[in-house]
């Protein structure tokens, strides 16, 4: 059980990391200055991906961009509070594939709290697009944050039942 826990800790600093290094790689080749934050450059990657930098100074989706303090301290308490509640979920439920999903999510979460502790604005860089249809700008901890979720559902949905079959024909 010891080793899950580091396991899942190390995960947790290993997504936040890697979220934090991308950003830091952006900000250096693209000579953002970290000052202002308004900047707004757009690199053509190819027909389906570019590298469009911007500050998300709101929330999700870039909603509230106007109510900078109000909406990064309630941004900050809300994403602190989530964190503690999925650490300790983890700990709780104590199954080794939870702990991979719930690092995915709390490191992306890290990641993008740093960005706000830091900036008081959030780095998004990666921008999907087909034709003139574009997604959302994004970052790495957004993709940690969405794939951790995905995976908890598919776990939840499918092997939650199957754990409990497995459990019932124990009882038996």
């Amino acid at each position: 059980m010891v080793s899950n826990i580091k396991r899942f800790i190390l995960f947790i600093f290993l997504f936040a990391a890697f979220d934090q290094i991308t950003k830091l790689l952006v900000i250096y080749y693209f000579e953002i200055d970290v000052e202002r934050l308004n900047s707004t450059i757009i690199f053509y990657i190819n027909e389906y991906l570019n590298f469009y930098i911007i500050w998300n100074k709101g929330f999700a989706f870039g909603l509230f961009q106007n109510d900078i303090d109000l909406i990064n301290n309630i941004y900050m308490v809300l994403i602190v509070i989530i964190i503690i509640i999925l650490f300790i979920y983890a700990l709780q439920i104590n199954r080794r594939m939870y702990y991979f999903s719930f690092s995915l999510i709390i490191g992306g979460a890290i990641g993008n709290l740093i960005d706000r502790f830091s900036y008081y604005a959030v780095l998004d860089f990666i921008d999907l697009h087909y034709n003139n249809y574009h997604w959302y700008v994004f970052n790495i901890a957004d993709i940690t944050i969405t794939a951790g979720c995905i995976l908890t559902i598919i776990l939840e949905l499918f092997f939650k039942e199957k754990e409990n079959k497995n459990k019932n024909e124990i009882d038996k």
